[in-house]
């Protein structure tokens, strides 16, 4: 027979009951006034309190020992597992901004995908949000929480294609559960209309396979124009204001060809309950090859009769009456103030911790845990990366290196967070989040990399262009100063000629006032020089100044044309993955991983339907 207590760490309670019995054996004895020989002689102690004193001591022991946990059988029972899973398809169409159930037919797809999370207890859940393609946004996991998330920050602004493809969305999920090595799974559409080609798609891929669709439909027959986030309406390409009508027969048509469950929107619970009860999880509860476990029992509860016999003689002394007094006082209402002083009474830093971290109050939590990894969460999940990654380093299991890649991912720290992800990928090769990270990751600092060597060479050829056009300068000003020496030298008139050529035309005779004419013309000839030289230097300056302007708008041109190449090459929304970090918009982060999955995807072709 192998016999263990399950809780030996129950033991430690003896320690302050020996420490009472001790306390009060030496008061009593410290007290007396008669020597003890003598008091037994004459019998003037108690007999009553010595048994009181042991009957309640052997009590605290045979207590103590039932809480430990003795042990001395196991029990058999077989090994179940669910094998369920499922994918959430969220329709991101322009369509879902339609007012026609209030406040929009995208805050109740959102509300109700969020309602429909914690009442999905077993196997794992996916997520996929299609537009005018699909994109997955969370591979199967078990994780609710994550998957709220990510559906609190979708709209179709971020979706990179407009239009409506919710046959590529069935696909995709399809896909998804494939690559997790399952046959058959769920897929739970939530969506606002279904075209005709897109129902003959979704046809053609469910046909002779065991995948099931359910259909949650929203909006109405009567429809509503659809309200974009700026105001405006939106309107076709005549001009005509769009209206959505949701065509529910196609819709209905789509469940029954899936062979899943189709409801409508209501404004109670019923539909997404409807959803859950339809749903095959409990069918997928499988026997994994007759295997069975083997677990301890619990034999404590064999010590309850002795218990009971103990508590008997302490009926006198009004011990056991004190019992109900205490649940009298400690039976207070879970809501009032008194509770949370019994529960942080009776519950250590971790466990008040993790109460807040359920309730969402992270900021509350991190100040309560004392547990690196628990703290960690909080510190994550309320924006602290920095602090997350100091809680984190050291830490060498699976689920800490996981979290310190999300950390360093989150912190714009990205070659650590992939180093971090091939950590866990290395303990673990078949962790499916790890890997999609990791790819995700890697992706973005290719991106980064890419726009950094584009920014170095747009650097350089700004640096050459500025080169070139201070050398054009300087020679512009050689040539200037050299114009404006010329003209210093032809405006000292006279002295500017030889000696021979000034007597020459001293010597030359005065025949008439004509004559005469010349000579004050040469006379003057010396202020018309300056004036030209002037003029010229004025002009020159004139010209190099337009020269001068004329280089700077042509290197503003081809800075701008640089510019306009690099914005060709580089999409720019995928420009924006160097400000996701800084903006720290979850949305952002959603569309780059998005137009990544995008750039390794083919077009989609259009319906016709761009909303």
């Amino acid at each position: 027979m192998n016999f263990e207590f399950l809780y030996p760490q129950a033991f430690w309670l003896l320690l302050p009951v020996a420490l009472v019995v001790a306390v009060k054996n030496y008061r009593q004895s410290s007290s007396s006034l008669i020597a003890s020989h003598l008091e037994k002689a004459l019998k003037l102690q108690s007999d009553s309190k010595k048994s009181a004193q042991f009957w309640l001591t052997l009590l605290c022991l045979v207590l103590i020992t039932a809480i430990a946990g003795p042990s001395f059988e196991t029990q058999t029972r077989p090994a179940f597992q669910s094998s369920s899973a499922r994918v959430l398809v969220l329709d991101m169409s322009r369509s879902v901004y339609a007012n026609d159930i209030k406040p929009s037919r995208l805050a109740q797809i959102k509300y109700k995908a969020q309602d429909l999370l914690p009442l999905i207890t077993d196997g794992q859940t996916g997520l996929v949000a299609y537009a005018g393609d699909a994109y997955t946004l969370s591979p199967l996991t078990t994780d609710s929480a994550t998957l709220g998330n990510l559906i609190t920050n979708l709209s179709p602004e971020i979706m990179p294609f407009q239009g409506a493809r919710a046959d590529l969305a069935v696909k995709q999920a399809i896909d998804m559960m494939k690559q997790a090595g399952l046959s058959n799974g769920e897929i739970i559409l939530f969506s606002d209309d279904l075209g005709q080609s897109e129902l003959k798609a979704i046809e053609a891929v469910l046909s002779g396979h065991s995948w099931k669709l359910s259909v949650l439909a929203f909006g109405t027959t009567g429809g509503a124009p659809i309200a974009l986030p700026d105001g405006s309406l939106l309107t076709d390409k005549s001009g005509n204001t769009v209206v959505a009508k949701t065509h529910f027969t196609n819709l209905e048509q789509a469940a029954k060809v899936g062979r899943g469950h189709y409801t409508t929107y209501r404004s109670d619970n019923q539909d997404i309950s409807s959803l859950i009860q339809t749903s095959d999880v409990t069918a997928n509860l499988k026997k994994e090859g007759e295997q069975s476990v083997d677990i301890r029992v619990n034999n404590g509860y064999w010590l309850l009769p002795l218990v009971l016999v103990l508590l008997l003689p302490l009926f006198r002394k009004g011990v056991v009456f004190c019992s109900p007094l205490l649940a009298i006082l400690f039976g207070f209402n879970s809501n009032s103030a008194e509770a949370s002083i019994i529960d942080s009474a009776f519950n250590n830093q971790n466990q008040l911790g993790y109460h807040a971290f359920q309730d969402k109050d992270y900021e509350s939590a991190k100040n309560l845990f004392s547990n690196k990894q628990w703290l960690a969460a909080a510190q994550y999940e309320n924006g602290d990366y920095q602090q997350a990654i100091d809680n984190l380093q050291g830490e060498s299991d699976i689920s800490a290196l996981y979290n310190l890649g999300n950390a360093y991912a989150q912190h714009g720290e990205l070659e650590k967070a992939a180093d971090m992800y091939q950590q866990v990928l290395n303990q673990q090769p078949n962790h499916a989040d790890a890997k999609f990270n990791l790819n995700l990751v890697k992706d973005a600092m290719k991106q980064q990399q890419q726009q950094q060597q584009q920014q170095q060479q747009q650097q350089q050829q700004q640096q050459q262009q500025q080169n070139g056009g201070n050398g054009a300068k300087t020679s512009q000003q050689q040539s200037q100063s050299n114009a404006n020496s010329s003209s210093k030298e032809n405006s000292s008139g006279e002295t500017a000629k030889p000696d021979s050529e000034r007597t020459k035309n001293n010597s030359q005779p005065e025949h008439s006032d004509s004559n005469k004419e010349p000579r004050n013309q040469q006379a003057k000839q010396p202020q018309e020089k300056d004036n030209t030289t002037k003029a010229s230097t004025e002009k020159s300056a004139s010209a190099s100044s337009g020269e001068q302007q004329s280089q700077a708008s042509e290197e503003q041109k081809q800075a701008q044309l640089a510019k306009e190449t690099t914005q060709q090459n580089v999409d720019p929304d995928l420009r924006k993955l160097e400000q996701i970090e800084s903006v720290r918009d979850p949305s952002y982060l959603l569309r780059a991983q998005m137009l990544l999955q995008s750039k390794n995807k083919e077009v989609p072709t259009s319906t016709g339907k761009d909303w």
